[in-house]
């Protein structure tokens, strides 16, 4: 069994198709045939159903190749874990973040990876956090970023990167507009906008956003971004975490204003495995982290140590 006959069954697994698989690879197709021939006589499995069109792999297929990809993962890492003794960070980064955190970190996000480590390419890929969390668990990200209540998995380690208020934000003239501090009492009545994917997220938001007394328009799936629009054009208000005020204009910032309430907010979280081994990787996240997250939001231990240990 070889590294190679692995990424051969990944490569398979992916595209459902030999001839597929072998050019993405850049070998013949029964150079690759061959390869996967081999294996399953070694270990004595059929791993693809042939007869199947695309074919796809056997039950205990599914199983192997999962495996091969931690494999695979893991012999990358220890590559990682070299060039990080030498101070290298470079190879890629594959990182997600969830939808309310993406329009934060990822505009600036890649130019601060640049100039802390110009050789490393980023691959930022945005999803719900149960998507996240999966791929992080099949080995198909290195880190992800999400609200920590969200992650159940004792397996995988977290570190807390920062806690933010959420806050209301009202249209121009709305009796909200201007108030500061304000008590959830007062926002269980009026006309709020509401993103199900990312307000059913959190109980403390929903015992808001469920009351028989507001006036309610769901939005299933979409932006928040969408939201804060639905709001300035036909009024009402909403409510958002406190780092989306950099994806707004002056303006609109002055209608965004917090919610007195001890468990109005979030604390969100680098997710990694156990078994990541690239501290120096994690360390230029976090630093690009720091450099765009408002310091009083970051957690003491990202905001007072220049390097953080695994």
């Amino acid at each position: 069994m070889t590294f190679q006959q692995l990424e051969y069954i990944i490569a398979v697994d992916k595209s459902r198709h030999f001839v597929n698989a072998a050019a993405a690879l850049g070998v013949t197709q029964s150079t690759l045939s061959m390869a996967i021939s081999k294996l399953e006589q070694e270990i004595d499995v059929t791993i693809f159903d042939r007869s199947k069109h695309p074919i796809e792999p056997t039950p205990m297929g599914k199983r192997i190749i999962q495996q091969a990809s931690v494999i695979l993962h893991n012999s990358s890492q220890l590559l990682s874990m070299v060039q990080s003794e030498r101070d290298q960070v470079q190879g890629q980064l594959l990182i997600g973040m969830t939808p309310s955190v993406a329009p934060v970190l990822f505009p600036r996000f890649g130019r601060f990876i640049k100039a802390s480590a110009p050789h490393l390419q980023a691959h930022i890929f945005e999803r719900s956090s149960a998507q996240l969390i999966s791929a992080l668990q099949r080995s198909e990200l290195d880190m992800i970023i999400i609200n920590n209540s969200e992650l159940k998995d004792s397996s995988l380690l977290e570190i807390s990167l920062w806690t933010e208020r959420f806050m209301v934000y009202a249209a121009d003239g709305h009796a909200l507009r201007n108030r500061e501090n304000l008590r959830v009492e007062e926002l269980l009545d009026g006309n709020i906008w509401t993103l199900r994917s990312f307000h059913d997220q959190y109980p403390q938001l929903t015992e808001v956003t469920h009351q028989d007394t507001m006036r309610q328009t769901f939005l299933e799936t979409g932006s928040l971004q969408t939201l804060i629009s639905a709001v300035d054009i036909n009024g009402g208000f909403t409510l958002l975490p406190e780092s989306y005020a950099a994806c707004m204009t002056p303006q609109q910032r002055q209608g965004l204003h917090p919610v007195s309430s001890g468990k109005f907010f979030r604390t969100m979280s680098l997710v990694i495995r156990q078994d990541y081994m690239r501290e120096g990787m994690l360390n230029v996240v976090i630093g690009a982290v720091k450099q765009i997250i408002p310091r009083q939001l970051l957690t003491p231990r990202i905001a007072n140590y220049d390097r953080v240990k695994i």
